[in-house]
């Protein structure tokens, strides 16, 4: 048997691929299979909002993405002729990047192997896991490789990143808890005709039923329906398709289909997110309805909250327990919440037809849109810059040490002017930033612990009172920033308890 690799990630879709770039930015050697002997050409997921393209900018990616992605300014709601709310998708979204782009999902894994490829890596296709068993510190995966023969391949930790049917979750025997939808639902990318604006979504409503349109690429359209017979689970056709668009009034006509698909929606979620030295992140762990757009981009922050954390492990480290126990503390409510949220918006928006809902919704709707306050619960609902994570090993250890200020520890970080560049463009994917607010003079204890520290810490300072009021200073403090952007711990300059405690569970070397 080969000498063990760190990590063996098992599926080469976004969280896989994120995952991937994540250890190669921190540094850690990864092998990366995938039984498809290509990438997917189809579009599948198209959204990137806001909270993964702050994810790939940690990444040194982010300008690539925004390159090829369309920005969406508007999100249109009608029913059948009567337009009926016009909001703005990222109105008010506090993020670096606050837009949504519309990209291919094939796009977005074309360059992110791209990335990896610039470095030597490739993935590894056709590669298919056939189990694996835990033994120590080692995980023994056995591989089939496209010519049949097997490989015994061992690694450090084993992450699942292998989707809906994921064999590394039926390999744990980890429940996957949910149901399935009893509708039937259809799906179209086709050219359009029509009276579409190209950096717009579209929900509307008829008598016939809800369709929903999303532009692909320029002159390319998704089309989204629940069909009439729930029993049927052929592909549609394209007269299938422009039933539905012709029920909705809104006057377009579709035609050269590329993809035509039929499914179920599955509403699920892992009992855990691993066992021993063996995750699952992404379709692996929570798949749910395509409503909100918010599957891929769940499982691409998965994958940015446990790379850091597998990185500082082995590397040694830190407290191994806290750090991967904190894995599913702080992401399995995430997925949890979109699971229940994506439900509730597919059934809201596609599912009920009757005359009394649409009457309803529609006066929801129409009041709703003109409220600012709304708006902007779901634009940073959508975007995901409203997660916050309030549990686990690493928010315990400083929330009784931890003062009083917002963001406060387990919130994103907030972006600034610093200088002559942007605050969040000195965060990085590859170490912690500690941030000095205030004269130099105040954090000379933290400045000691720092250097002790190394390399896995960066430190940004500046004595700007823009900069203390965003971050809920009246007095000089510090912030410490993850390689994920979210908070790890804050106190003011006199007061370092909280960074010594979260400190010792992720940065320190790790008692022998």
């Amino acid at each position: 048997m080969a000498p063990p690799s760190p990590v063996l990630i098992v599926g080469a879709g976004p969280t896989g691929l994120t995952l991937a770039n994540a250890l190669l930015t921190l540094g850690i050697p990864f092998r990366i299979v995938d039984k498809l002997a290509a990438p997917a050409t189809v579009s599948k997921a198209l959204a990137v909002w806001s909270g993964s393209l702050e994810a790939f900018g940690a990444l040194g990616l982010a300008e690539r993405f925004i390159a090829d992605g369309m920005r969406m300014e508007t999100l249109r709601i009608g029913d059948n002729s009567h337009p009926l709310a016009a909001m703005p998708i990222a109105e008010g979204v506090d993020s670096p990047y606050p837009f949504t782009l519309i990209l291919p999902q094939s796009r977005t894994e074309a360059i992110l192997t791209e990335r990896l490829a610039e470095s030597g890596i490739a993935v590894e296709r056709g590669v298919e896991l056939l189990g694996f068993t835990e033994a120590g510190r080692v995980v023994e995966a056995r591989l089939r490789h496209p010519d049949g023969e097997e490989e015994e391949a061992a690694c450090s930790f084993l992450v699942g990143s292998d989707g809906a049917r994921s064999a590394v979750r039926r390999g744990l025997d980890i429940p996957f808890e949910g149901f399935t939808e009893p509708q039937t639902f259809i799906l179209s990318d086709t050219q359009m005709d029509g009276p579409l604006d190209p950096s717009s979504i579209y929900i509307w409503w008829s008598a016939a039923g809800s369709v929903a349109l999303f532009p692909v690429t320029p002159g390319v359209w998704r089309t989204f329906a629940m069909r009439e017979d729930p029993a049927s689970d052929e592909p549609p056709t394209l007269e299938e398709i422009q039933r539905h668009l012709t029920a909705s009034g809104l006057g377009v006509v579709a035609h050269d289909p590329t993809w035509l698909s039929a499914f179920r929606v599955n509403e699920r979620l892992v009992a855990s997110y691993g066992r021993g030295r063996v995750f699952l992140a992404g379709d692996a762990a929570h798949i749910h309805s395509p409503a909100g757009g918010q599957g891929m981009n769940t499982g691409i922050q998965d994958a940015m909250n446990l790379g850091w954390k597998l990185a500082a492990v082995l590397s040694g480290r830190g407290v191994a327990d806290a750090l991967l126990g904190s894995y599913e503390a702080e992401r399995r409510p995430v997925a949890r919440a979109v699971v229940a949220g994506a439900a509730q918006k597919l059934r809201f928006g596609m599912v009920s037809t009757s005359t009394a809902t649409r009457v309803v919704r529609d006066a929801l709707v129409s009041v709703a849109s003109r409220l600012p306050v709304v708006r902007r619960k779901l634009q940073a609902e959508l975007s995901e810059t409203d997660i916050v994570y309030d549990s686990g090993p690493l928010l315990e250890a400083v929330e009784r040490l931890s003062t009083s200020g917002a963001p406060a520890s387990g919130h994103r970080a907030r972006d600034a002017a610093l200088g002559d560049a942007r605050l969040w463009s000195r965060f990085s994917g590859a170490r912690h930033t500690l941030l000095l607010l205030g004269p130099p003079g105040a954090h000379g204890a933290l400045r000691a612990h720092a250097a002790r520290i190394g390399s896995a810490l960066g430190i940004e300072e500046s004595e700007a009172p823009e900069l203390l009021q965003r971050y809920g200073f009246s007095e000089p403090g510090w912030v410490l920033v993850r390689p994920d952007q979210f908070i790890a711990a804050r106190g003011p300059a006199r007061d370092d308890r909280a960074f010594l405690a979260y400190a010792r569970l992720a940065l320190e070397p790790a008692a022998e």
